[in-house]
């Protein structure tokens, strides 16, 4: 009976610790200033597959950033022929630049 007990209290510290990690980890995300930014138009998914496409040439690098009120895409493609072009998306029109 006196196992059962121990065992419980060491679940339940275990159980307390786990919403506490998530807590810490979002307050230590906010310190360094990354947030998720979630646009509401265009996802880094369908901008990328849209610059593959119009370029013929493989995504390397993409991120999404705030550029003061604006959203946009950033995409690092590199071509068969060995050319890097940088693009821009759109997050909310899907503008390519």
């Amino acid at each position: 009976m006196r196992t059962f007990w121990h065992l419980s209290l060491v679940l339940l510290s275990l159980l307390a610790a786990v919403p506490s990690a998530n807590a810490q980890e979002l307050i230590d995300r906010r310190q360094r200033r990354e947030y998720r930014i979630e646009p509401s138009g265009i996802s880094l998914d369908q901008a990328v597959e849209m610059a593959q496409r119009r370029f013929r040439a493989k995504a390397v690098r993409a991120e999404t950033v705030r550029n003061g009120d604006k959203v946009e895409h950033r995409i690092r493609l590199l071509s068969a022929d060995g050319k890097v072009r940088n693009v821009s998306v759109d997050a909310e029109s899907g503008a390519m630049n």
